[in-house]
């Protein structure tokens, strides 16, 4: 079928300019008809179908204030066609405007609003398209966007956060290993015509450090190139699930970080069940839909063997005292929410309890891994100095 752009008038007086695809002239009259728009121009496009290039990735900002956008308008009366063209034209972000005009199209063309969201998953995920489709058919939209609203600022927050708590310790690291190599091939070079004329035995630090030099002055194409496969085959490891899995696992592992990446989990998953809990999905779909927007892969099959147990009969919180990764307060929160009926506001509050946490241990993460940074440095400047200082005693005691 054609493509037609037209120009058309609203109940308001505004102008309106769209797309939608109908087998005449005619049936887009009709259509716009029903839409209670006066139709001014229609034209019909080329048959060459117009290639839109879609980012790779919309900023997570940008779908947050969209869901808001559009919750204010609905919650205002204001239709959805009519809505999604005000957000159109407020939205700053021209790849971002196209998809909005996308969604536009498919509306008009007959689809829901989840149908339409589904097109572009990268952007908006099954959780979003789900919790959107059931408002739909319940009448809730209003609600469902509040909370997707709701969830979304908040996990844009925590992702924020995660971000700042790992700047601190990677910039320490680089800044080691920078510092190592300039003593490496600055400082040692220097000692080491003085070392091996003498003809005495050299202890091992010493040894170590000019075998890491003539590594890297000598041998550094071979060097990179081992580096750089290594990291390359590592990434593409990690790409795979199994690689993901045992590289989460090792993170989860870790100290200070570890208990931090838990915390963001478990406060992931908390709200995310409560988001989907409150717009009315079912527990099973619910959990189907968790498993595949948690990004920890340790955490996606813990959810997956959750899943398995609640369609066998098991309570929730019986299948999660089953896991190692979550924690005992979110079992007995859940177990507390399923007895009583209240599982939304014990959800609530588990996320709300570790959302807290993560912002505490995120402010505190410089002062927890000062001990650390501190055991590292004072580790790496005794081994230089052992490396240095051994040789030069054993000298003096010739000497003498």
């Amino acid at each position: 079928m054609p493509n037609f752009r037209y120009k058309a008038i609203n109940s308001s007086g505004k102008a309106i300019t769209s797309e939608i695809v109908a087998p005449s002239e005619r049936d887009v009259i009709q259509h716009l008809q029903k839409l209670n728009l006066i139709p001014v121009e229609i034209k019909q496009l080329s048959t060459q179908k117009s290639v839109v290039k879609f980012p790779r990735r919309v900023k997570a900002k940008d779908v947050v204030l969209f869901t808001k956008q559009l919750y204010t308008l609905i919650k205002s009366g204001i239709p959805i066609l009519i809505s999604l063209n005000a957000i159109k034209e407020q939205t700053s972000d021209s790849s971002f405007k196209t998809i909005i005009g996308q969604l536009v199209v498919e509306i008009e063309q007959g689809n829901s609003l989840s149908a339409a969201l589904s097109q572009f998953p990268k952007i908006f995920p099954p959780l979003y398209v789900n919790s959107v489709k059931v408002g739909e058919l319940s009448g809730t939209l209003e609600d469902t966007l509040r909370y997707l609203y709701r969830y979304l600022e908040e996990e844009n927050k925590i992702r924020q956060n995660v971000k700042k708590a790992l700047r601190y310790p990677l910039l320490v690291i680089f800044g080691l290993i920078f510092a190592f190599i300039i003593f490496i091939t600055m400082v040692i070079p220097n000692f080491i015509p003085i070392f091996t004329s003498s003809g005495l035995e050299l202890p091992l630090p010493t040894r170590l450090l000019i075998t890491i030099y003539r590594l890297i002055t000598e041998y550094s194409f071979y060097l990179v190139f081992t580096i750089l496969s290594v990291a390359f085959s590592l990434f593409w490891y990690s790409k795979t699930n199994r690689g993901r899995y045992y590289l989460h696992k090792f993170l989860l592992d870790l100290p200070i970080l570890g208990g931090l990446l838990r915390k963001v989990s478990i406060s992931r998953f908390a709200k995310l069940f409560f988001t989907m809990n409150r717009t009315g999905i079912p527990v099973v779909q619910a959990f189907e839909t968790m498993s595949e927007n948690i990004e920890n892969e340790v955490y996606r099959r813990e959810i997956q063997k959750v899943l398995e147990r609640v369609k066998f009969g098991e309570s929730i919180a019986g299948s999660l005292r089953q896991s190692l990764y979550f924690s005992p307060f979110i079992v007995e929160m859940v177990a507390i929410g399923e007895k009583s009926g209240s599982l939304d506001e014990m959800l609530e509050s588990v996320s709300n309890y570790y959302d807290m946490e993560v912002n505490e241990m995120v402010n505190n993460m410089t002062s927890l891994i000062e001990p650390v940074v501190t055991v590292i440095l004072g580790g790496m400047v005794f081994i230089l100095a052992l490396a240095i200082f051994l040789p030069m005693w054993d000298l003096m005691s010739l000497a003498q």
